[in-house]
């Protein structure tokens, strides 16, 4: 029997767990405490990294059925996705022409979708099919539909630019280098179920990198993840993008057991990273979006935890995975990104990345080779 993909990664963790080993660089780096502090920086990678980069906002099993929409927040931008009575997909900003308030909320089923300020509706084309008092208005309803998005459905993910600047082909070809990496994975049988948003007071960086490295699981995770996860793990690079993968304790049994009875997903976590930094978090049962975007400032940013179950699954299981990962990212690792921010924003010296933590030192490497000018 050949190994699937969750397979071939449980075997590279047990031969790690045998002999004590990870995935490592050969050498540690530095890194300026400007990296994460530079307004000038931080302009450039929020119009170039999220703004002019393809963006995933979240599982295509929430809109799967003709006449469904489902709305959601990127870059401070509100999103509406539908998928109309013909199976089509589309995105809209979800701002009303009259006066900009959203005319969706939420997720569901429905033909229309109605702004809660006036009453003006659009059809889940986008086009402005009603208006109160009509005849108040020097308007043609043809000319005030919702404004479009480029969006595309890829291996059950929505993937939208946030401008018309990013074209449907660029949107196309952004997973390409991870469709075989993900495609067992059934991501379109996903719909999302709850969402978290962080307003965390750190560098969108530094929270990324909380994802991308197992060192602190000792220490700071010490009475949480600690005891049922080790720490040795594997990294892989396919195009821009990442994955990093770590064991549950005792996945070393398996090696006992033929390959046809190891379980189809890894008992652990995949994490694969798409450019500038959206994880996609996959367990042995479901999957969580971990999206980081840049705040207000240098020093801050917005973070979105999105949790998703498969259809027909018990969501209130999914729930409780769900609570149980989102309130250790909630309650020990984003403050401690806003701790080393507050660190590095006063001491304003070089930070040391590891070789025990390539998975960083990877994407600091990304991030520097990737900016323009």
């Amino acid at each position: 029997m050949s190994k699937n993909i969750s397979q071939q990664l449980m075997s590279r963790l047990i031969d790690h767990i045998v002999n004590d080993s990870s995935d490592e660089y050969e050498n540690s780096i530095t890194e300026p405490a400007s990296f994460f502090t530079d307004p000038e920086r931080f302009e450039k990678e929020r119009q170039q990294f999220f703004l002019d980069t393809p963006q995933l906002i979240g599982f295509s099993g929430s809109v799967s059925e003709p006449d469904s929409f489902m709305t959601v927040e990127c870059m401070g931008i509100p999103i509406v996705v539908t998928r109309n009575g013909l199976g089509e997909l589309k995105a809209f900003i979800n701002a009303c022409s009259h006066r900009g308030a959203r005319v969706a909320d939420g997720a569901g089923n429905k033909k229309t979708m109605s702004c809660g300020f006036h009453g003006w509706t659009y059809d889940l084309d986008g086009n402005l099919v009603g208006v109160p008092k009509q005849h108040c208005f020097d308007i043609e309803k043809s000319d005030c539909g919702l404004k479009a998005l480029p969006i595309v459905e890829c291996q059950g993910l929505l993937l939208v630019g946030l401008t018309q600047d990013v074209s449907m082909s660029t949107l196309q070809a952004f997973l390409a280098p991870l469709d075989t990496q993900i495609k067992e994975f059934n991501f379109s049988q996903l719909e999302n179920i709850t969402t978290r948003k962080f307003n965390v007071a750190a560098n969108w960086k530094l929270v990324v990198s909380l994802s991308h490295e197992s060192y602190h699981f000792a220490k700071l995770h010490g009475q949480s993840l600690a005891p049922m996860m080790t720490s040795h793990s594997v990294f892989d690079e396919f195009g821009r993008h990442t994955r990093w993968a770590f064991p549950l304790k005792g996945i070393e049994r398996w090696a006992e057991k033929p390959v046809s009875e190891w379980p189809a997903r890894l008992p652990g976590a995949i994490s694969h990273t798409l450019f500038p930094g959206t994880v996609i978090v996959v367990n042995a049962k479901d999957a969580q979006i971990i999206r980081v975007e840049p705040g207000a400032s240098a020093e801050q940013s917005v973070v979105y935890y999105m949790g998703a179950c498969a259809k027909g699954d018990s969501v209130e299981e999914s729930v409780q995975a769900y609570n149980f990962g989102g309130d250790i990212f909630a309650n020990e690792d984003l403050p401690a990104a806003e701790q080393c921010q507050q660190g590095l924003t006063a001491q304003q010296c070089d930070i040391v990345i590891g070789r025990n933590e390539p998975v960083v030192q990877l994407w600091h490497q990304r991030w520097h080779s990737a900016l323009k000018d």
